[in-house]
Order: structure tokens, then sequence, then C-alpha cells
């Protein structure tokens, strides 16, 4: 039965919860030394930063941001023309600091605001007993058991330790739904026992790193914390002086296990899917972007939701541009009014270079490429341009300069080029090797890679 005192409390929680809403807040902060400055201030998402305002600091260095009514809480940034950062936490209330230092971890003053408060004296005391632990255990590791001098620094790691995780299990316990709980809990450190040999560390490390990541937890994705945790479990996996090829082989089980995790979740999974995508295909990583496309099927995911989508539309592309793969046909003209058709090129190789003329590592690279291409020889290395430009006055402008004798491709679409669509390129200069079969032999991430595959095919000829 609803009696009138819970009629009253609903709609007392009503008012308070429009009053909110209602209410604006401020961010106010200052940074002793920075007097008439531009301050801005960046929303922040776990692979990205989004600019939302611009404030100036008076002669005292202080400054002061309003948060608009429709403003998300999250993590938000502070940030110089000189590039200091300060993170702060938004959840409806305002907020007051002052720099100590030049960065962002502990080195401000929080003045005003619980949730920074809370996150502000955790990050204090973690970066202050992280740094004495990171000095301490190798002497621990290397340092002789029987010694009594190894009891005492065996005893100050674990008392570092306990102290780290004691202020944060007090600090979440005590603090319930607020977001710096929220945050501290997935980020809380994850130590080894000091008693374990350094040559099990490893493996206890790889195989705690992860407990307190909740994949069901869509709010990580409101600050960089959650991408830091991803990109640290592989970090544990890579060791000095791997080779790309390597890497991608030791990279393999944990990107299988991050994936196998976050599944549990759908936004959270169409999240490190498309982060781990975006990632290794900045770093050429072909063969780890293959295995990924192999085992991950999105069909048995409910709905339509464009990300979704997208990533499908993506992986379809990776696993037809697999190394071994025939390479998509196209017909096209060139520049010159030239019909070519890539089926038809009869050649021992053919490289696709995908480009444009206001790409500056475009307009460095190409022009070392002239030394492996002969007009009067297409036979042995055919070099096909295809240009991602809008505007065909700067592309001849650019041809012209440099020489560019090898047929030059250009819809004048940019990134809508059909061509660049069908072989989804999404960043430029990109390169892609094919033998006579027009069979995908390589995708060399950089000039480096290229230029080893082109020496090759030269002594070979």
């Amino acid at each position: 039965m609803i009696t009138r005192q819970k009629i009253f409390l609903l709609f007392a929680l009503f008012f308070l919860g429009t009053e909110i809403q209602a209410q604006t807040f401020h961010l106010r902060g200052t940074i002793p030394g920075m007097s008439n400055s531009d301050v801005f201030l960046l929303e922040d998402f776990a692979d990205s930063q989004k600019m939302v305002d611009t404030a100036k600091t008076d002669i005292s260095g202080t400054f002061d941001f309003t948060f608009k009514k429709d403003m998300p809480v999250g993590m938000y940034r502070i940030m110089t023309p000189l590039g200091q950062v300060f993170n702060v936490i938004y959840n409806h209330e305002n907020i007051a600091f002052e720099a100590t230092g030049l960065q962002g971890n502990d080195q401000i003053k929080v003045e005003k605001s619980i949730e920074n408060l809370i996150y502000y004296k955790y990050l204090h005391v973690k970066s202050k007993d992280e740094l004495r632990i990171n000095i301490l255990m190798p002497v621990l590791q290397y340092y002789p058991p029987a010694d009594t001098f190894y009891a005492v620094i065996r005893h100050q790691v674990e008392k570092l330790q306990e102290e780290t995780a004691q202020v944060t299990h007090t600090l979440i316990a005590q603090n319930p739904g607020t977001l710096a709980a929220h945050f501290i809990a997935m980020d809380q450190p994850v130590y080894p026992p000091a008693t374990i040999p350094a040559t099990a560390q490893e493996q206890w490390i790889k195989k705690h790193y992860l407990d307190h990541v909740d994949f069901n937890d869509t709010l990580l994705l409101r600050t960089r914390l959650f991408t830091a945790k991803l990109v640290g479990y592989l970090s544990l996996y890579q060791k000095d002086g791997m080779d790309k090829k390597a890497m991608e082989k030791a990279f393999t089980a944990p990107v299988d296990t991050l994936l196998k995790k976050a599944r549990v979740n759908e936004k959270m999974y169409l999240f490190t899917l498309g982060y781990f995508l975006k990632g290794f295909q900045s770093f050429g990583f072909e063969h780890l972007l293959e295995h990924i496309a192999k085992t991950q099927n999105l069909s048995s995911l409910p709905g339509n939701d464009p990300e979704k989508l997208a990533l499908e539309s993506q992986l379809q592309i990776i696993r037809r541009l697999a190394i071994g793969k025939t390479a998509p046909d196209f017909k096209a003209k060139t520049l010159k009014g030239k019909k070519i058709q890539l089926s038809k090129i009869n050649a021992q190789h053919t490289l696709l270079v995908f480009w444009a003329s206001w790409c500056p590592h475009c307009t460095a690279t190409l022009p070392k490429l002239k030394k492996y291409y002969d007009p009067a020889h297409p036979e042995k290395l055919q070099v096909i341009a295809i240009s991602v430009d809008n505007d065909r006055k700067s592309l001849e402008k650019e041809i012209k300069k440099e020489g560019y004798l090898w047929p030059n491709i250009a819809r004048l679409k940019g990134w809508d080029s059909p061509i660049a669509l069908e072989y989804g390129i999404s960043s430029t200069p990109t390169f892609i090797l094919l033998d006579k079969d027009k069979k995908i032999v390589a995708k060399p991430g950089n000039l480096h890679e290229l230029e080893q595959l082109l020496n090759t095919i030269e002594k070979k000829k």
C-alpha cells in the first residue's frame, strides 16, 4: 500500500531530481604563473576527447567553466597551450582546484568536489607507493633470501602494497555510488605477493591483471582508464627486442581473452573490437587483424546497430583483403583518359598506392618510389596510384611537380572513391603489393617495409 508518507517522499525525490537537472555547475581552477592565457575543457572518452569549451585565465591564473545542463557526467580534462593536462570527474557538483605541479596525476589540490577529493586521494597514495614499490622490487628479486636485509625489503614492499590496497578499499566502501569509487575500483593496481619468485610473478600478474575490470560496466567508456587497462594487459605479453611478426603472435592470445571477456556486454564488446581494429591497422598488424576477422562473428549479436554494421563491414573487408586473397578487380580511367583494369595488367608485381596530394606522408614517400619504377618496363613492376583527392587541380600540380609517370587514377570523391571504399582505405599512404596473378603478397605499413620488399623484387630480376 502506498502511504501518504511514501507519496510525499516520491514527490520530494522528483522535485530534487528536477532541481539538479535545472541547476548549472562550475569548474574553477587556478594554475599559478599562467596569467591571461587560454585553457581548454575537453570531454574524455575511452579512446578520444572532444573540445567543449574555452576559458581565459585572469592575472592570478584562475579560470572558470560552466557545465551546461546537457553535459554528461564522466571524466573531463583541462588542457593548457603548453600541453599541461589536469583530469577531473564531473558528477553534478561544483569543482574547484589549484594546480601544484605541471602534471595531472596527483599534482592538484582539490578545494571543492567530493568526487575529486576521493579520486585524488587515491591517485596520491597509489603514485607514491607505486614509485617506491617499483624501486624496491628489483632489489628484492636479486637479493639473497637468506640475508637479513631481504626480510627488511620484503616487509617494506608488503607494507606499501597493503597501504595502497587498504586506502583503495576504504575509499570504495565509504563512497558507494560515486564515479570516483567506480573508476578507482577498476583502476586499482594488482600487485603479486612479494614472496613469489621473479620467474613466477609475470604469470601471476597476467592471471590477475583483469580481476577488477567489470566488462559489463559501460560507464568505463567515459574514461581512458579502461583503454589504459586494455593496453596494459597487452603490454604484459610484449618483450624487449620483439619484431613486428613476433609481437603480432604474442598479442594473439591476450586479444582473444579481452574480446571474450568484453563479449558479456554488446556495447563494451563493440568498442573493444573497434579499438583493436583501429589500433592494429595503424601499426600494420595485418596477420593479427586477419586473426580477429576469422574469429569474431557479429551475426549472433541482436539488432542492426550502426556501430555493429560498420564493424561487420570492416571485418568483411579484412577477410576479403587477407594475404593470399585475390585483390578485388576494378576498372577505371587514368587522369590522362587511358582505360585500365587491374586483372588485365601484365606485370610480375603490381603495387597499389592509395594517396592524396594534401597528405604530407604521401608527398614525402611517393618520390622515393620512382627509383623502383621503370615506365619503359612496367611488366616488371607496375605502380597504380589511386588518389583520394577532391581537387583535380591540386592533384595534377603535385603529379607534374614530382613527375609521376605511373598510371594515376582519381574519381575526385575523396574517401568515397569507389576503389578506396572497396579496399577499405582509411589512411594514406596505403600500400598493397600483388603478384602476377593479382594475389595479395603484402601490405607494408611504412616506407621501410615497402622498400625491403621492393629491393627483394629488384634482386630477383
